[in-house]
């Protein structure tokens, strides 16, 4: 009996501490990497001493050649300074200039400067549209006078030497003017001079205005 009671009261075996399961993909823990006191601050030291180091080292070698690596970096300066003198304008006028572009010349124009230049009236008069030819004649001025005109400026020497096409625009009346500027010479008084004139033309391509 005394077998028994000492079998039912001895005392259970002591349960082993609560241990979760495993559980996949979850991270196993891991002790908290520590570092030996003072081991930043001797990197730290290392690294700049090194970089101390480097510039003894770069000073050593530009010391000798001092003078030409000044005066390599002052020509540097220099031409850059120079070359943004030269650029900037231009970039800043290429922005600032708003202005239409150019149109070509027109033939009747042309036409027109060649026979002034030649004493050939006939190639002026054929320029002028049906309308201003009509003005003209009004005007008193036919195709006769001005062949007289124009060999009257041959005989007194007058001589057109070159003319500059300056430019031209489109009007809202799909008209265009042409503006250029012609040089004169003379031989009777020995100057020379610059004239200019507007030529207006119309849709046809014919002059139909002339303004010195």
């Amino acid at each position: 009996m005394e077998d028994q009671h000492d079998q039912q009261t001895s005392p259970a075996h002591p349960s082993a501490p609560y241990t979760p399961p495993f559980q996949p993909g979850a991270p196993a823990h891991q002790p908290a990497a520590s570092y030996p006191a003072g081991a930043v601050e001797r990197v730290t030291r290392l690294m700049l001493r090194r970089v101390a180091h480097g510039l003894i080292v770069v000073g050593q070698v530009i010391r000798p050649r001092l003078g030409w690596v000044l005066l390599t970096l002052f020509l540097v300066g220099v031409i850059g300074m120079e070359t943004i003198a030269i650029v900037a304008p231009l970039f800043m006028a290429k922005i600032a200039d708003n202005r239409p572009p150019a149109i070509p010349t027109s033939a009747a124009v042309e036409s027109f400067l060649e026979g002034q230049a030649s004493y050939d009236a006939d190639m002026m008069w054929e320029s002028f549209s049906p309308r201003f030819q009509a003005a003209l004649i009004d005007q008193g001025m036919s195709h006769d006078d001005l062949a007289a005109r124009v060999k009257n400026e041959r005989d007194s020497g007058q001589r057109y030497r070159s003319a500059s096409y300056i430019g031209g625009i489109t009007l809202q009346s799909n008209l265009k003017m042409y503006f250029y500027a012609v040089n004169v010479s003379s031989s009777q008084s020995n100057q020379s001079g610059t004239i200019s004139f507007v030529f207006t033309v119309d849709q046809s391509g014919k002059i139909t205005d002339i303004t010195p």
